[in-house]
């Protein structure tokens, strides 16, 4: 009598745990939208993520241009911070602006302003490497914003303007979507 008393509480602990198992797994056929897949939605989020950020230059905080604001080497003429309250997202990226107007400016057309070759350093482009480059070093050519490693790096590229932008042209579509350390190799 003990081993019925055994096998009939089993026999009922897995009902139940059947019937549970089955009205979550129902559950999430009737509503896809409100279940929770992390393993087939993050996966391939995390992907794109990752070559997204290769192709675009971001500071530890997810911002491009460390957070100065893109629209404002046109308007301004020289690099100012952007505002956190005046942000936006483009690309996988955040772009901070002075002012809701430049915001909404880089909105209506985000490939004006955006800094060519994803905001890495123009010259290193050059190398067909991708380096940091510093939004304080800067110059616009034909209404691209293009930027530098630094003052020095800036000087070398402008020894040969044109050749250097034929090379950059050339190179960052072959390492658009490549990470700094591929091409370190």
């Amino acid at each position: 009598m003990a081993i019925k008393k055994i096998n009939i509480q089993f026999l009922l602990v897995g009902l139940v745990t059947t019937a549970a198992l089955s009205g979550c797994n129902s559950l999430s056929q009737q509503n896809p939208e409100t279940t929770n897949l992390d393993s087939e939605i993050t996966q391939p989020q995390a992907e794109e993520s990752t070559a997204a950020s290769y192709s675009i230059n971001i500071d530890e905080e997810g911002r491009a241009l460390r957070g100065y604001d893109p629209v404002a080497y046109f308007t301004d003429g020289k690099p100012v911070r952007g505002a956190q309250d005046f942000s936006f997202e483009w690309n996988e990226a955040e772009y901070r602006f002075a002012n809701a107007e430049n915001r909404d400016e880089f909105i209506s057309d985000p490939e004006k302003y955006a800094p060519a070759n994803g905001g890495f350093c123009t010259f290193g482009v050059v190398l067909a490497k991708k380096f940091d480059g510093d939004p304080e070093v800067w110059f616009i050519n034909n209404d691209r914003l293009y930027v530098f490693l630094n003052q020095e790096v800036k000087e070398k590229f402008l020894l040969d303007e044109a050749g250097n932008l034929s090379k950059v042209a050339e190179n960052w579509p072959l390492i658009q979507e490549k990470s700094p350390e591929e091409l370190e190799s």
